[in-house]
Formats: C-alpha cells, structure tokens, sequence
C-alpha cells in the first residue's frame, strides 16, 4: 500500500502530464487553424462564398455569411451593406 505523500505526487505528476497533452493538442489545432487561413487568404481554396458588400460576409471559401450560412445571397432578408468608411480628417485640421 502506498503512504499518502506518494499518492499525492503520482496524482499531481497524472494531472500535469494531462494538462501538457491537452496544451499540445490545443496548440497543434490553433496552428493548423492559422496555417488554413493563410491559405484562404492567399486564395488556394479558391474565391470567397458570398456577397463581399455584405455586413455579415464571412470572406472565406467555406462559410458564406454568419446569419444565413446555406444561402444564396441573392433576396437575403438579413443583407446589410457595408458603410463607406469615412476617411480621416489630416492632423491639425479642425473638426
């Protein structure tokens, strides 16, 4: 029978070794996320799904927009354009 400091340090050592799998798990799927996405933006998966003049464009080859995924666009009821941005005023000058 095991005395109870042994106990102990297998359960914390157990409970360490989960957590650093864990982290690594979470770090390879961050990283594969990260390299998807160059990817896309570099425009391997071809062009993006969608309205691009639309608020609620996701931009992405997958997904076409986050309020009505499956489409189309055309006679969505949630379309909203994008506003112009407005440019910046020059330094200095009074607004």
């Amino acid at each position: 029978m095991l005395d109870n400091l042994t106990v102990r340090v297998l359960e914390h050592a157990a409970k360490r070794r989960w957590r650093e799998r864990a982290y690594s798990r979470f770090l390879q799927d961050w990283r594969r996320q990260v390299v998807l996405l160059r990817r896309q933006r570099a425009g391997e998966f071809g062009p993006p799904l969608g309205d691009p003049s639309c608020v609620f464009s996701a931009h992405s080859a997958w997904l076409r927009c986050a309020v009505h995924p499956q489409g189309p666009c055309q006679g969505c009821p949630h379309y909203a354009p994008v506003a112009p941005s407005k440019p910046e005023p020059p330094l200095g000058s009074p607004d």
